[in-house]
């Protein structure tokens, strides 16, 4: 059976995911804070790269400090349940315009999404440190995640309906 206490972060790990979320974070906001034109189905890339990114970080921490999993599916479980109404309030007021093309959207910027799912990663770093030991912090980190991936996907959805109802609207569905 694993043990489920937690390890210290090393100085060099923490200097090697403190330049990650860099880098991530630049391109985020250098890609989100500009209008785009994209496909339905491109809309949903974003998502799956950033579900696989908290995937493996949570299975990452899982490999170096164990906890119950239960525990962290019921923290995966809430903080995706916090995040569905901050999706639907960002889906609500992303400008959102059909093209003269079926299935291509033209979304407005919004780049409270890069930083909604960057601070969820930074706050789970830094609970890492600071609750360091503790039998709760992975699961708080791991629930930021999920707040971050739940409030993207339900913001994603909205718009996707917003697009639909501007497709019929205009009689291309």
């Amino acid at each position: 059976m694993p043990s489920y206490s937690h390890a210290s972060v090393g100085h060099g790990e923490l200097i090697t995911t403190l330049a990650i979320y860099v880098v991530i974070a630049v391109l985020l906001i250098v890609r989100y804070s500009r209008p785009m034109r994209m496909s339905v189905t491109r809309m949903w890339i974003g998502p799956v790269i950033f579900l696989v990114m908290t995937g493996l970080a949570i299975w990452g921490e899982q490999q170096q400090a164990p906890t119950a999993p239960e525990i962290i599916v019921l923290a995966l479980g809430v903080g995706a349940v916090l995040g569905i109404p901050f999706g639907v309030l960002r889906g609500m007021h992303t400008t959102v315009k059909a093209t003269d093309r079926p299935g291509v959207m033209y979304l407005g910027a919004s780049w409270i999404v890069a930083v909604i799912w960057l601070g969820a990663f930074a706050i789970r770093a830094g609970l890492r440190i600071a609750l360091m030991g503790t039998s709760y912090a992975a699961p708080l980190g791991d629930a930021l995640l999920a707040f971050a991936i739940g409030m993207l996907v339900t913001s994603y959805y909205v718009i996707y309906r917003k697009y639909l109802a501007l497709e019929h609207q205009a009689g291309q569905i």
